[in-house]
């Protein structure tokens, strides 16, 4: 039987705060429960999902999105975080974001660091390790002009930075603009696939990535941001994309995100990665 899986990805950094579905065979009658926790140095808030997996045949599957997201959380998991001296913390759930967290002021993330999370759900207990990368992307630049897509010209926004030497690495690149004097509208910069970038071409070299603008007609403030994250988050998001966008495609193979969640029937990622911005000015076309 197919069961619908959800998956909540809390990023904020890239404006990754929708859902996302994805279609998995599943074998008969077999329930999964889903967990995501994305931890950074630079976040102010940490927070974990915890979800679950319903048969697309069932009753709610034929309901509104509202009422599957509702029918998919789980709200009274007990989550905890614990560090590598043992401190634990415990995470609230949130009806308003459908998730569990708690400030960053009351249990420190820090780079190079072991963090051990324990979810009790569904009367299981489902565990994972996750450590925090220690670089982050210290330089970014970015500029703005023009490239031709399939005959169209498009505004484009290019952003570089060095890689981090010495390690195989995964980026992912973001971008948020506002209109200059207008600070109640904000639009995100697509930068489709070219949002996952990793260090392929060479140690050390210079990574770009671009994105494209629309309605640059006032001018801009666009906030840059650039995650140096663990290979799972990495992989976990592009399996994620790429399966959205062959959705349409009955030939498409879908891609399946891994996995480091400890206890029968848990799926998902816990890992850590380290968060770099940078803000720009560009004025109107």
């Amino acid at each position: 039987m197919k069961y619908l899986v959800l998956f909540i990805w809390s990023i904020a950094m890239l404006s990754c705060d929708d859902l996302k579905k994805e279609v998995e065979e599943i074998p008969e009658g077999k329930n999964m429960v889903l967990i995501h926790g994305f931890l950074s140095p630079e976040e102010e808030m940490i927070k974990v999902e915890v979800s679950k997996t319903i048969s697309v045949f069932s009753t709610v599957a034929q309901n509104n999105p509202i009422d599957i997201k509702n029918a998919l959380v789980i709200k009274d998991a007990i989550v905890t975080i614990k560090n590598e001296n043992q401190k634990e913390v415990s995470l609230a759930y949130s009806d308003e974001d459908r998730l569990y967290k708690v400030p960053a002021t009351e249990f420190l993330i820090e780079p190079g660091k072991k963090y051990t999370l324990k979810v009790l759900a569904q009367g299981k207990e489902f565990t994972s390790v996750c450590s925090i990368p220690v670089p982050k992307i210290e330089d970014i630049t970015a500029n703005v002009g023009v490239k031709i897509i399939e005959g169209i010209t498009q505004e484009n926004l290019k952003v570089k930075f060095k890689d981090i030497k010495g390690e195989n690495n995964f980026y992912i690149v973001g971008a948020k603009y506002n209109l200059l004097g207008n600070t109640e509208f904000s639009s995100s910069i697509s930068f489709n696939d070219e949002k996952f970038v990793t260090d392929i071409n060479g140690d050390g070299l210079e990574v770009f990535s671009n994105g494209v603008i629309v309605n640059n007609d006032q001018g801009l403030e666009i906030k840059i941001k650039v995650a140096n994250v663990d290979e799972l988050i990495y992989r976990t998001l592009r399996a994620s994309f790429l399966n959205r966008n062959q959705a349409e495609n009955p030939f498409f193979q879908p891609t399946i995100p891994p996995n480091n969640i400890e206890g029968e029937g848990g799926y998902g990622v816990f890992a850590g990665f380290r968060l770099s911005e940078k803000i720009i000015t560009v004025g109107p076309n």
